[in-house]
């Protein structure tokens, strides 16, 4: 998505437009980040395909902060001479953001580990409430896409199915660290940030959809049932469908 200005306004209009189309007329795009974030945020609209929610922006910024830090290797993301290239400004929006992780980087923004904490609380609840209505979008469209609707409640309850997870944890007696396994639904998995084997490393919901090769969906995943659907929607139409709600441009 690119954003555009309305030229010549101190109030300007604001457009949201696909890569693909052309600048409109009397506008002009966007590049600056400082810009980006203050106009990106009054353009937010659940009308705008692929600008409905602050995760769009944010995906939007990310790309513009990690090309001014010239980032091309994922260490470059903490390091000292990338992390310069911004300007004070820009170092504030790529911190409030979590686009590092670099603890200096952030108290040099804001010199105080309580207030990080607190904005990495507030981070995760928008952004959770944010994937919680994109995974409530892809719900709705496997009704809207399956002929039947007994159908639609197991590919429902498919989404919903418990996938395994391991997390750390002390033990309240011998007080040692020890590996616990819990269980997820994959949709909760999704809010929490946890999306796929291309996205995050992880075997989540987007390999479930795709039945991606090489996990354990691949011969048990959306892609292999076999339920009726509505007029000309296939098994890979609805896919891309879900995959467009969970990525914030349905």
């Amino acid at each position: 998505m690119k954003l555009y200005i309305e030229d010549g306004e101190t109030r300007p209009a604001i457009k949201v437009l696909p890569d693909t189309d052309p600048a409109p007329t009397g506008y002009s795009e966007v590049v600056d980040i400082e810009d980006a974030y203050k106009y990106g945020l009054q353009a937010i609209s659940p009308e705008i395909v692929g600008w409905a929610d602050e995760l769009a922006l944010r995906s939007h910024l990310k790309i513009m902060v990690y090309t001014k830090m010239q980032v091309t290797l994922a260490v470059h993301v903490d390091t000292q001479a990338n992390w310069d290239y911004l300007t004070a400004a820009e170092k504030s929006i790529a911190a409030h953001y979590f686009f590092v992780g670099n603890e200096s980087f952030l108290l040099e923004v804001e010199n105080d580990d309580r207030y990080w904490m607190t904005k990495s609380g507030e981070y995760r609840t928008w952004s959770q409430e944010v994937r919680r209505k994109r995974a409530d979008l892809a719900e709705s469209i496997l009704f809207m896409r399956m002929q039947n609707t007994a159908d639609a409640k197991q590919a429902l309850a498919d989404l919903n199915q418990i996938a395994l997870d391991t997390y750390m944890d002390i033990d309240d007696v011998s007080k040692t660290l020890q590996n616990k396994v819990r269980v997820k639904k994959l949709n909760t998995q999704y809010i929490e940030g946890l999306e796929g084997e291309a996205n995050d490393g992880v075997v989540a919901v987007r390999d479930w959809i795709s039945s991606t090769v090489g996990t354990p969906y691949e011969n048990n995943g959306f892609m292999s049932l076999t339920f009726p659907f509505k007029g000309s929607h296939t098994n890979a139409s609805v896919r891309d469908e879900l995959l467009a709600a969970l990525d914030g441009t349905y």
